[in-house]
């Protein structure tokens, strides 16, 4: 079974965090120290393809997995449900707001997976946002 997430130390997954908001700073410490996948993930969560592309290439393909089923890809939950630690499905169903995923997290003290869970959270929101005003519109 794969530990997904959870092989990662907090300090690592906190530099995830903040490349997901937006850093730039935090996202090339993730390139160049050893966690160019995280930082690609990051990416990847905002719509960049080619980042999803370089993750399968390099054989992180379960982070794609991962963001897919933060989307709410059947299939991708279903994959990660039967090969990933548990604990990386209730965080992907936390990125959504999932009440019992949430619950989930804060009993097995998984707090910087919760702290993740909001940032994606915030992503997803003003991803949705974006669409709604038509001068931010992607043609």
């Amino acid at each position: 079974m794969l530990q997904g997430l959870l092989k990662y130390d907090v300090k690592v997954l906190m530099a995830l965090k903040e490349a997901i908001g937006g850093s730039k700073q935090f996202f090339e410490w993730l390139a160049g120290s050893g966690y160019p996948e995280l930082a690609a993930f990051s990416n990847f969560l905002q719509d960049d393809i080619e980042a999803e592309q370089w993750l399968v290439q390099h054989r992180y393909h379960w982070l794609g997995i991962l963001s897919h089923a933060i989307d709410g890809d059947p299939r991708s939950r279903k994959w990660m449900h039967e090969k990933m630690h548990p604990a990386n499905l209730m965080f992907a169903l936390s990125c959504t707001g999932d009440e019992k995923a949430l619950s989930w997290l804060k009993f097995m003290h998984l707090d910087i997976l919760l702290i993740l869970a909001k940032e994606v959270s915030q992503l997803r929101q003003k991803q949705e946002m974006d669409t709604v005003f038509p001068y931010k519109m992607r043609f």
